[in-house]
């Protein structure tokens, strides 16, 4: 087995930068290290995935993160009804289960969580099988769904003593009532339940699809809840499984503290998206508030000249604010992305200056006050550096560019007449920046 040291390295080197990669660590490293995360596992990543998952779960391990892992068996279980010749019954989205279904179920769960323990086992992971003990239940309506539990109560002091001895719990999607008998679990209750009870500092969901997907099939890098819930549940593509996923993570995250996040990603890429800023998966917290000022402050004013001197590592000229004709600030609450909107040509709305955070930009938080900015101002235009390193992404959130000298000016919501007169005369605006010595 690799040491631990090797496997560190292999980690940034992986991520290719490894003061990003420390970053994270570190935060995850701070306070309690018995609360790392929990990682829920779909039974397709076990059948299809292995052992991508089990070299990323080894390498969490061997950096001292230790995870709570809930697994699934969804296809496993499709696969044997199908084999046995039944129906496949689904009702609202959770599995119809009759007492036949239910005695089929039990043996395929286990002969699942067997081979994820035998396969992380295989390369030295201590783990510890907590199959059914973690959830006891009530039926959710056995007339309606049969043997489905609704959980009461969650018990973890199982999985607070393999974290004590640094073993992976390995956790099944089933319950039992008062009286024994097991119950299915509906996998997005378990580990709503789960994190509400233990209060990791990471919930990760590992899929096949490696994040959620829009209406490109492309995966969307990072939700912003609080920002953009109502936007989602309006979009026409975003409808049954995907939706129902985007639901469940809104009940699971809206109780909770700020800063836990939900991530979505491969089993390839488990270490990349914690581990960098821009990730590899979809990023879903509840966000940052956005806040809109039209009068700036002179503590904003103060946040707003750290962030974009920091953002551009250049010096503002000291009459910047003086001359800036402001309409509009847009700022997170935690000061890591703004928009600063200023009276444009004939009165349309020019975007003076816009940064976010490397970190923020990871978290969705440029994309959340990209939107809300464009709530107010539907018509805008603005400029870049044509090296800047973000044009393009200002490509696709531009209906209209033109290049003038050293910069690309775009526009959005314009008449083509009217975005071109604005496109010119943005080119030749004053840079708002000091000059190098």
């Amino acid at each position: 087995m690799q040491t631990k040291q090797k496997l560190v390295k292999e980690v940034l080197l992986q991520l290719g930068q490894s003061s990003e990669a420390q970053y994270y660590l570190d935060q995850y490293q701070d306070g309690e290290k018995l609360k790392f995360a929990v990682v829920k596992v779909g039974g397709n990543v076990i059948a299809t995935q292995l052992q991508e998952l089990v070299h990323s779960l080894s390498l969490l391990t061997h950096l001292g993160l230790i995870p709570v892992v809930l697994h699934g068996a969804g296809c496993q279980i499709d696969a044997e009804i199908e084999r046995q010749h039944l129906p496949i019954n689904k009702r609202d989205g959770l599995r119809v289960t009759d007492k036949k279904t239910m005695d089929l179920i039990q043996p395929v769960i286990q002969q699942v969580h067997s081979k994820l323990l035998d396969s992380l086992a295989a390369v030295g992971i201590k783990t510890k099988s907590i199959f059914n003990q973690v959830f006891t239940c009530n039926y959710l309506d056995k007339d309606k769904y049969g043997y489905v539990g609704n959980i009461k109560q969650t018990n973890i002091a199982a999985i607070n003593q393999a974290l004590s001895n640094k073993q992976v719990p390995i956790i099944s999607c089933l319950g039992s009532d008062d009286d024994g008998q097991v119950l299915n679990i509906n996998a997005d209750s378990a580990i709503r339940q789960l994190v509400w009870e233990i209060k990791p500092a990471k919930v990760i969901f590992v899929t096949p699809t490696g994040g959620m997907l829009d209406e490109k099939k492309q995966i969307i890098s990072a939700i912003q809840l609080s920002n953009q819930y109502k936007n989602l549940m309006q979009q026409t593509w975003l409808h049954s499984g995907m939706k129902l996923k985007i639901q469940e993570i809104y009940k699971l995250l809206k109780p909770m503290p700020r800063k836990l996040s939900v991530s979505i990603t491969s089993a390839a890429h488990l270490a990349k998206e914690l581990f960098t800023h821009k990730g590899n998966g979809t990023y879903i917290s509840m966000g940052d508030a956005i806040n809109h000022h039209k009068l700036i402050g002179s503590a904003t004013k103060l946040k707003v000249i750290s962030l974009l001197e920091s953002s551009f590592g250049k010096k503002l000229k000291p009459d910047y604010f003086d001359s800036l004709d402001l309409q509009s600030i847009f700022i997170s609450a935690s000061a890591q992305a703004v928009a600063l909107i200023s009276r444009g040509h004939n009165g349309i709305a020019y975007l003076n200056k816009f940064a976010v955070t490397p970190q923020a930009q990871g978290q969705g938080l440029g994309k959340a006050i990209w939107e809300q900015m464009l709530l107010f101002y539907p018509q805008i235009y603005w400029r870049s550096r044509t090296n800047n390193r973000i044009n393009s992404w200002y490509y696709k959130q531009a209906e209209c560019t033109y290049k003038y000298q050293n910069w690309t000016v775009f526009s959005c919501g314009l008449e083509l007449p009217e975005a071109l007169d604005c496109l010119q005369v943005a080119g030749t605006y004053d840079d708002s920046w000091q000059v190098r010595a």
